[in-house]
């Protein structure tokens, strides 16, 4: 029994040794390497920190309040981050509740996706109406 284990433990640490857990690439693996930087547009910016404040300085000042901005509008930014009072601040500046972003997604989805109660809960007001 004790030959056995003694084996079994030789025989592990040997396969253990020959294993190769390198993240290191060869420099030609770099050169198809792509680095992409996304800007977010200042209004972006301060529905997603909530600040409503700056949000309505912007807007007063000419904001686009469809523009998107990484793929989303303002108002899914409000949506995704349970922002209801800016929500309701892109709403009377004319934001379109039922465009979709880039990923075709509601504001109303994103909010439930992001698991943002009061948002989902308002934006269900305005649900698309089918003919």
């Amino acid at each position: 029994m004790k030959k056995s284990v003694v084996v079994l433990a030789l025989a592990l640490g040997f396969s253990i040794s020959n294993l190769n857990a390198s993240n290191f690439t060869s420099s030609s693996d770099l050169d198809d390497v792509v680095v992409q930087t996304v800007e977010i547009s200042p209004l972006c910016k301060a529905v997603a920190t909530g600040n409503t404040e700056e949000v309505k300085r912007l807007l007063k000042n000419g904001a686009d309040v469809n523009a998107k901005s990484n793929g989303m509008m303002p108002i899914h930014y409000a949506a995704k981050y349970n922002r209801v009072e800016l929500i309701k601040v892109l709403i009377t500046a004319g934001s379109k509740i039922h465009e979709p972003c880039n990923q075709g997604y509601s504001a109303l989805r994103l909010a439930e996706n992001a698991k943002a109660k009061d948002a989902a809960l308002f934006l269900k007001r305005f649900k698309k109406k089918t003919v």
